[in-house]
């Protein structure tokens, strides 16, 4: 039986807001897809179970950390990796940190980003390939997010523009639309019954969020609208900073702040939004943008690369920084019924084709081309 091996701990370890835990909830269905496969998942953590009971082809294994004189944990950890690797040979070996490719493992399927992966050593922004090249440019296929990050990755290593793979993780569940009942028990407790405008993402002092508040005061100015904004998502550090400024906000009594509210709260809230605006800059959370689409939740956001990619017609888009064009789209889906119909009816086109049922296909299918 052919077999995949799977290096967890970056998933394991991740903030549950990141594309890495997403992956690691999306295990045992990728698992399913591949019933002719065994796999062993590979981790450093003493104490970590299994409980998804998948099927008796899932194996976790805790590596053995060999003890090295002088030597540090991270790479006493690297040499237990390849001494399991080079022992077992899995058909495929999958990784989620570039500094655990192994050399000499066959079949490596890397996940990453640009901004991780042109990081040398000491921190710094490569801008030219080193004299001798890193590791994880051996693996036989590295998985990226965006086209801009392929294109970054080639400014700097050219020689493997064949080994990059654009695939962006669409691994967000589905928030489900809701019935017009459960829309009403929604505004009633977090809207005083009324529409509302939604911030879903984390919940920082940030310029996105600032000036998503201030292009919601020039609406206010404009339409003298009792429409609220609620900002929900997970705490940050600068949680409560953003709380202290709020309560210097001229319109901070149509302003609510729900930290930290679970799934099961935090879906139907999006489901029940009149629309949804999201601020975003290259490298920050996209799970939003994948629940807006899903929940058929009219969606504006920052006009990017990035945002374009995952979101195509779904979606309504202002400049970065331009407050009277993000106060201007909130504006005209507002008062245009219309308009507002015909996104969420492109919103849905999108999701179609970008969703965690076909990211997990198109996964298996480059699982199974490596291993052929």
């Amino acid at each position: 039986m052919k077999s995949i091996a799977c290096f967890i701990d970056p998933l394991v370890s991740a903030s549950p807001e990141t594309v890495e835990a997403a992956f690691q909830e999306v295990l045992p269905s990728l698992f399913s897809r591949l019933p002719e496969y065994r796999f062993f998942l590979l981790s450093s953590f003493p104490d970590l179970t299994w409980e998804e009971n998948v099927r008796s082809q899932v194996e976790l294994v805790q590596l053995p950390i060999p003890k090295i004189f002088l030597a540090s944990y991270e790479t006493r950890l690297k040499k237990g990796l390849k001494t399991w690797i080079d022992h077992h040979q899995p058909s495929v070996y999958i990784s989620f940190d570039k500094e655990a490719v192994v050399e000499g493992a066959r079949n490596t399927l890397l996940f990453s980003t640009a901004s991780h992966l042109l990081v040398d050593s000491k921190g710094k922004r490569m801008t030219k390939a080193p004299a001798k090249l890193p590791a994880w440019t051996g693996s036989s296929m590295i998985c990226l997010p965006f086209t801009s990050d392929k294109q970054q990755v080639l400014q700097v290593f050219p020689a493997i523009e064949n080994q990059l793979k654009v695939q962006y993780p669409a691994l967000q569940p589905d928030c489900h639309s809701i019935s017009w009942s459960e829309q009403e028990t929604i505004k009633i407790r977090h809207s005083g019954g009324r529409d509302y405008f939604l911030y879903v993402g984390p919940l920082h002092a940030g310029n996105e969020i600032i000036e998503l508040l201030k292009s919601y005061s020039l609406l206010k100015k404009w339409l003298m609208t009792g429409m609220p904004l609620i900002l929900a998502g997970p705490a940050t550090e600068e949680t409560p900073q953003l709380e202290s400024l709020l309560k210097t906000y001229k319109y901070r009594s149509d302003v609510t702040l729900l930290p930290d509210l679970d799934q099961v709260e935090l879906s139907p809230l999006l489901a029940g939004a009149y629309l949804m605006a999201y601020p975003y800059r290259e490298g920050a959370a996209t799970w939003p943008l994948e629940w807006a689409m899903s929940a058929g939740t009219p969606l504006i956001t920052t006009s990017h690369p990035d945002t374009k990619e995952i979101c195509g017609e779904g979606a309504w888009y202002a400049p970065s920084g331009d407050l009277d064009a993000w106060a201007h789209q909130m504006m005209l889906l507002y008062k245009d019924e219309h308009q507002r119909s015909q996104l969420i009816e492109k919103e849905q086109q999108q999701h179609m084709v970008r969703n965690q049922s076909l990211t997990l296909d198109q996964y298996t299918l480059i699982i199974r081309q490596l291993s052929a």
